[in-house]
C-alpha cells in the first residue's frame, strides 16, 4: 500500500479524470444526506484531504487519520490553506483517538486496503469505540468486479497474466498475492453479500448498502454527463441502493450506525 501511494497520486485522483470526479461528487452527495447537520467527523484513511476539506468547509470538525506520511504532508497543507481540520498519522487499526469521541467516523480506504478479514474487523471494531452512541458510519468499499471492469475499459484484455489476476480476484477477493505485492493494486474486493454482515460483526447496526458511481461509472458519455452533475447524481439515485445493480458500481457504501441513543 505505501508504495503504491508512492508511486500514485492520490491527491490529483479526484480531481483529474472524469471517474475521479465522479466518485468525489458522488461520495459529497451521500455525504449530504447521510451525515448529521454538523459535529466532530474521523476521516480514518482520509489521504490527501480531500473530504476532510470538504467536511470542514462545511463547518464539521474533522481529524483525519492516514497512515501514509506524504499523504500527512498533503492534507496538513490543504487544511493550512482552507477550512481548517486536524491530521494525525495513524493506523485505521490502532486509532490514535479517545473513546466515542465522534459523531461520526468515514472509512474510505480501509476496509479495502486491509486485506485480511480480521484485520478489516479490527478497523471497523475500533470505529466502533471511538464512535458516540447514535454515531454514523460511513465505510466504503470496492465491488469484487471492479478490476474486471476497469481492465475491459483500459483495453487490457489481451495483456499478459491479466486472466489470472481475473481468476484470483473472482475466487479470493484478493487482487494479488504475497509473492507479487508490487505488481497490481493490493487490495480486498467483496462481495455484495458480504459487507453487511461485515458490518454488523462488528456491533454496528446495518442501514443500507448504496452504489458511489454506480453505473454511470461505464458509461462512455461521463465527461459530458459531468457539465449538469446534478442532474447526473439525481439519476443515479434512482438505482443507489437496487440489489440487482449495485455490483457494477466500482464501490460501495455501507450506512450503518452505533446503537443507542445520540449523546
Amino acid at each position: 500500500m505505501l508504495r503504491h501511494y508512492a508511486l500514485n497520486d492520490e491527491a490529483g485522483r479526484l480531481w483529474t479524470t472524469a471517474r475521479g470526479a465522479l466518485t468525489r461528487l458522488r461520495t459529497w452527495d451521500i455525504f449530504s444526506r447521510f451525515l448529521p447537520g454538523g459535529g466532530r467527523v474521523a476521516d480514518v484513511g482520509g489521504g490527501p484531504g480531500t473530504h476532510a476539506s470538504h467536511l470542514a468547509g462545511l463547518g464539521y470538525e474533522v481529524t483525519l487519520v492516514d497512515p501514509v506520511p506524504k499523504h500527512i504532508e498533503q492534507a496538513s497543507a490543504a487544511a493550512d490553506h482552507g477550512a481548517g481540520f486536524a491530521c494525525l498519522l495513524g493506523d485505521a487499526r490502532r486509532l490514535p483517538l479517545p473513546d466515542a469521541s465522534f459523531d461520526v467516523v468515514l472509512l474510505m480506504g480501509p476496509l479495502y486496503h486491509l486485506a485480511d478479514a480480521a484485520d478489516r474487523q479490527v478497523a471497523l471494531r475500533e470505529a466502533y469505540r471511538v464512535l458516540r452512541p447514535g454515531g454514523r458510519l460511513l465505510a466504503e468499499v470496492i465491488s469484487r468486479y471492479a478490476w474486471i471492469i476497469d481492465a475491459t475499459a483500459q483495453g487490457l484484455l489481451g495483456q499478459e497474466g491479466v486472466w489470472d489476476t481475473f481468476d484470483l480476484n473472482l475466487r479470493t477477493g484478493h487482487s494479488n498475492t504475497p509473492d507479487r505485492p508490487d505488481e497490481v493494486f493490493w487490495a480486498y474486493f467483496h462481495r455484495v453479500e458480504e459487507v453487511g454482515p461485515e458490518v454488523e460483526r462488528a456491533g454496528f447496526s446495518n442501514e443500507r448498502l448504496l452504489a458511489v458511481e454506480g453505473f454511470a461509472g461505464s458509461v462512455g458519455n461521463l465527461a459530458e454527463l459531468l457539465r449538469e452533475p446534478e442532474q447526473l447524481m439525481r439519476v443515479i439515485r434512482l438505482t443507489e441502493g437496487e440489489p440487482s445493480m449495485l455490483g457494477i458500481s466500482a464501490h460501495l457504501m455501507a450506512v450503518a450506525s452505533k446503537p443507542g441513543p445520540p449523546r
